[in-house]
């Protein structure tokens, strides 16, 4: 019965809003009902869950041609959020850590990577409201997701409070970071060298381009580190930034910064 219900309090905001796609009935009352209980929330104003699942692809030009009914609005809220708890959770977990350090962390688990994993965890997909032109953006489907996540947390804010945001963000993000931060796909040893160089007062650390080949869309960039005017090594990357990151991984390893 309370299925029958929930079905019917759907169809009912569906009728009030003019989108593009038909999402009606019992699946995808069922899909955002599980979305509810990963997330471990349940929303008084369900109207609130519903704009911050709707993407934009879902919004019918004609009659919202600034597209105030898809999450974008809510998902800048969330972002600021996201932020700000992340930082206050770090900033109290960590009190030795200085400013740039916290920022880094911060950086990693906002980052669209970790939070788009956050999202595939709660088949945040199988909720989202969609049109059809959102098939000419599958590639983005993490950023859409993660995206989706951050309205989520607006959502949250707007029909409870800053607390039950924590909570979520508690239960789903920071019981990781200690996982994050040992995970080797997610260290960032440009930093890592950054601050030896800092601490040891070098004169600095320089990345030298000593190749490119390949096509424009296809390019293989070779870098080589020197720190302090010590060469420590070079390797290769789809993108300079890619090459970097790997050469800085190996002066890391070389001076048993990790």
């Amino acid at each position: 019965m309370e299925q029958v219900c929930f079905s019917d309090r759907i169809n009912k905001i569906f009728l009030k809003k003019k989108y593009s796609v038909d999402i009606v009935g019992q699946d995808f009352a069922r899909n955002i009902g599980e979305l509810q209980k990963a997330l471990g929330y349940n929303f008084r104003n369900i109207g609130l869950l519903f704009h911050a699942l709707t993407h934009k692809s879902a919004i019918v030009p004609e009659t919202d041609n600034e597209a105030l009914g898809s999450n974008e609005r809510l998902e800048l809220l969330g972002d600021s959020i996201l932020d700000f708890l992340v930082v206050e959770e770090l900033y109290n977990r960590y009190p030795d850590y200085h400013e740039g350090k916290i920022s880094e962390i911060k950086s990693l688990i906002v980052s669209r990577k970790i939070i788009g994993e956050i999202a595939a965890e709660l088949n945040l997909m199988d909720a989202m409201i969609i049109g059809k032109s959102y098939e000419k953006l599958k590639s983005l489907k993490t950023d859409v997701s993660s995206n989706a996540f951050e309205a989520l947390l607006a959502a949250i804010y707007l029909d409870s409070s800053i607390d039950s945001v924590r909570k979520v963000l508690k239960e789903k993000v920071f019981w990781k970071i200690e996982a994050l931060l040992t995970d080797a796909e997610n260290i960032n040893y440009k930093a890592l060298i950054l601050e030896y160089v800092h601490k040891h007062g070098l004169a600095g650390v320089k990345y030298n381009t000593i190749s490119e080949s390949g096509p424009d869309h296809c390019k293989t960039f070779t870098v080589e580190i020197e720190i302090d005017g010590v060469k420590y090594g070079e390797a290769s990357g789809s993108s300079k930034k890619s090459a970097e990151q790997k050469s800085a991984k190996i002066a890391v390893e070389k001076l048993n910064l990790h």
